[in-house]
Parts: structure tokens; C-alpha cells; sequence
């Protein structure tokens, strides 16, 4: 919206690029990846302890961690678009199905759904909360919104006002429903797995520092150890 509707500054062109929600290979897009990633990291961090109490949905947690690793590897590579074409062609497609992406991720989201069900009962009852609002806000974006968007897309165009602020609302609840999910997973190793406990050791240096339930970063230029206890 900068570079269409405020006057024009030094490295206008730059920032809005640099910082743009729907364009690709810039500062948002290295971030949904992170945190997509480090999402994967806590699943399987859970699936690990799972597998060692021999836990009933031990593969439930593994297969999550699985879906957010490709789901990461999507965001930087744009993976899904590569259906976008091959579907519109196929189904003739256009106005609210014009990124008919939609289609058979949707219904691969919906045998998730079904498939997912008995998991997601058995869950805390607060932890049932936060995956349900994390996967209600990052479902309804990244699918959901993609409905009146393409729909606009086809009528006004990707410049006008009506289709960027559908595409800024769409990133807004994918990354608001990912802070929820990681939100809801160190939650869940906190409470019900005893939490995380980092241990930094410092070559050369007689010194350990521990963190309980904290996550410590050290220097770049230091080897760190991390331990998962539960």
C-alpha cells in the first residue's frame, strides 16, 4: 500500500518490497519460516518424549512435526503455487476459486481434520483451546482468505486497495495463528513435560549456567547444549 497510495521518499520502493506481506523472499516471509520452522522443532522435541513413555499418539506429534517441516519448506519455496496453474486449467477455474491451490489443499486439510480428531480431545483442555484458535486463525488465512481474494483478484486487480487489504488480513491471521501455536506447544512442555532445561557450556571457562523453563541464546562463537528434560 506504500508504494500506491503514500508520496514517494527515499527507498520507498525498497521497504515496501522489503516488508511487503504478499510478496515473496523478503523480511515476512523469513520470518513465517522461522517460526513455522521452530514450530517443527517443538513437535518433535514433544514426539521424542512421547516415543520414550511409549505414548499412544507418539506418532500424532511426529507426523505434526513432519506437516510444519514442509509447511516451513512451502513458505520460503512457495510449493503450493506450483498446483495453482495445473488446477485452473483443469477446473476452468476463476473468481473465488482462482487460486485453486485452495482445492486440494483443502481437502487434504479437511481428512486431516477428521483424521486429527480423537487426538485433539484428548488433549488438555487448555491446550485443546489454544491448538483449535491457532488452527482456526492460521486455516482461516491461509485458505479462507484466499477465497474473497481471488475473487477480487480477478475483478479489480492485485493493485487495488480492496485485494491488498484482504492480502495483508490473510498473512496477519496465519502469523498471529502460528504465535498461538507455539504459544500453546511451550505451554504444553512446561506444564505437562516438565518444562526445558538449557545447559550453555563455555569452552575454557569452568562454567555451566543452567535456565529452567527459559531459553537461553548463547554467543555465536560458543558451543552450546541443549537438553529437553522432562
Amino acid at each position: 500500500m506504500t508504494v500506491y497510495y503514500l508520496p514517494d521518499y527515499p527507498s520507498r520502493d525498497f521497504f515496501a518490497n522489503s516488508f511487503n506481506v504478499d510478496a515473496e523472499k523478503n523480511l515476512p516471509t523469513f520470518y513465517s519460516f522461522l517460526a513455522l520452522l521452530f514450530s517443527s522443532l517443538l513437535l518433535g522435541a514433544i514426539a521424542h518424549a512421547k516415543n520414550l513413555d511409549s505414548d499412544r499418539y507418539k506418532q500424532h506429534w511426529k507426523i505434526l512435526s513432519f506437516i510444519f517441516l514442509y509447511l516451513s519448506l512451502d513458505e520460503i519455496g512457495q510449493l503450493h503455487e506450483k498446483f495453482i496453474d495445473p488446477m485452473r486449467s483443469l477446473l476452468n477455474a476463476t473468481g473465488v476459486l482462482y487460486f485453486t491451490w485452495i482445492v486440494p489443499f483443502g481437502f487434504l486439510v479437511g481428512i486431516f481434520l477428521l483424521s486429527y480428531s480423537k487426538f485433539v480431545f484428548h488433549l488438555p483442555l487448555a491446550t485443546r483451546k489454544l491448538f483449535v484458535a491457532a488452527g482456526a486463525l492460521y486455516i482461516g488465512g491461509a485458505i479462507g482468505m484466499e477465497i474473497p481474494g481471488g475473487y477480487i483478484f480477478t475483478t479489480t486487480g492485485m493493485e487495488s486497495l480492496p485485494y491488498l487489504i484482504v492480502a495483508s488480513i490473510e498473512e496477519l491471521l496465519e502469523m498471529l495463528g502460528i504465535v498461538v501455536f507455539i504459544h500453546a506447544l511451550i505451554s504444553y512442555i512446561k506444564t505437562y513435560l516438565g518444562g526445558v532445561s538449557w545447559e550453555i557450556y563455555i569452552p575454557g571457562k569452568n562454567t555451566q549456567v543452567t535456565e529452567n523453563q527459559n531459553i537461553g541464546i548463547p554467543a555465536l562463537s560458543e558451543a552450546a547444549n541443549t537438553n529437553l528434560s522432562r
